[in-house]
């Protein structure tokens, strides 16, 4: 898999080249060897299909047997971060935001830290139709405590509007967006637990998903305005409008029982069976929206590699080595 990664490296250069050479050709006299280029150039393509279209079987291949064998999956994640621990300095300059502390976390039974959300958030939904956040947004926007995200914010200034403003602005520019219609935001609860929020304009939706099974019980059985969470609709209630402004498109939500849109404090997510994957549950869940625009179960989900497992072993170790991928093809 290596080998044809790589190679697929090469064909896609290779592959730019054509979108050079033909603007060209109606500034000069065609010559016999321009037919021939374009030929060779037609045929990288091809080939650059093929490899691409091969390594996304074996991707799916490799998923599913990790998936099916967990605790080999954990032996190879512990082998590879203990390679990683020799990794160059040249490597990590090359990706930037992530150090070897951050790419441990990806390890059994390790809490994902920010930098690793961070980093996979803003590369899978650059150039998407998602506006996902970093993990500062929730803190800094819809909490009052920035640094425990336990408290929704009760009152809304126009202060906390503008900022908003400002944290969209920035994002867009960052994830190259020219357009969106879709809101991903992580929420880092206590430091100690992710969760995540999905605002969809096109769905009319605010869906928070949490993987803890125990939040999820004991909060049906309160009353709905003592249930957690309930206070953070309100401020998404009020962030969609405000990013609704910012779309040019009129979303009034606040004290309008006849809207059309959907709130649910709970969205059905697949559980996780321990205290520590939390954050690559909160990963899958972008991975679903991206693909989807919603968490997506059974077969469906288990054809395109992105079933949620019981362990999710599988998952860290496919996350390991696409930093691992981006380090390398960055150093080329």
């Amino acid at each position: 898999m290596a080998k044809l990664t790589d190679l697929s490296l090469q064909l896609s250069r290779a592959a730019g080249m054509k979108t050079d050479f033909v603007p060209t050709l109606s500034h000069h006299r065609v010559l016999p060897s321009d037919n021939l280029a374009l030929v060779v150039l037609g045929n990288l393509d091809l080939l650059l299909d093929s490899v691409q279209s091969k390594i996304r079987s074996l991707e799916l291949s490799w998923g599913k047997f990790l998936d099916d064998h967990p605790q080999k999956a954990n032996s190879l994640l512990n082998s590879l971060i203990n390679e990683m621990r020799a990794a160059p300095e040249e490597f990590w300059k090359a990706l930037r935001t992530i150090s070897f502390h951050d790419y441990s976390t990806l390890g059994p039974g390790r809490w994902l830290n920010d930098e690793i959300l961070n980093y996979f958030i803003e590369k899978w939904c650059k150039g998407s139709r998602t506006l996902g956040f970093g993990t500062f947004f929730a803190g800094s926007c819809l909490f009052e405590d920035k640094n425990t995200c336990l408290q929704a914010k009760r009152c809304l200034t126009g202060e906390d509007e503008e900022r908003v403003f400002r944290c969209v602005k920035r994002r867009l520019e960052m994830l190259s967006l020219d357009s969106w219609d879709a809101v991903f935001i992580p929420i880092h609860e206590a430091s100690s637990h992710w969760y995540s929020v999905r605002i969809d304009f096109k769905l009319k939706r605010i869906d928070i998903f949490d993987s803890l099974r125990d939040t999820c019980i004991s909060n049906r059985q309160k009353p709905v305005p003592l249930r957690k969470n309930s206070n953070l609709m309100l401020v998404l209630m009020w962030l969609a409008e405000i990013l609704g402004s910012i779309r040019g498109e009129d979303v009034c939500l606040t004290n309008n029982p006849l809207t059309s849109w959907r709130c649910d404090p709970h969205s059905k997510v697949p559980f996780q069976p321990n205290t520590f994957d939390c954050g690559v549950h909160t990963l899958w869940h972008l991975k679903h929206i991206l693909q989807y625009r919603e968490i997506t179960l059974g077969k469906r989900s288990a054809e395109d590699g992105l079933l949620f497992t019981q362990d999710m072993a599988g998952k860290r170790l496919r996350l390991a080595q696409e930093l691992l991928h981006d380090g390398k093809a960055r150093k080329i």
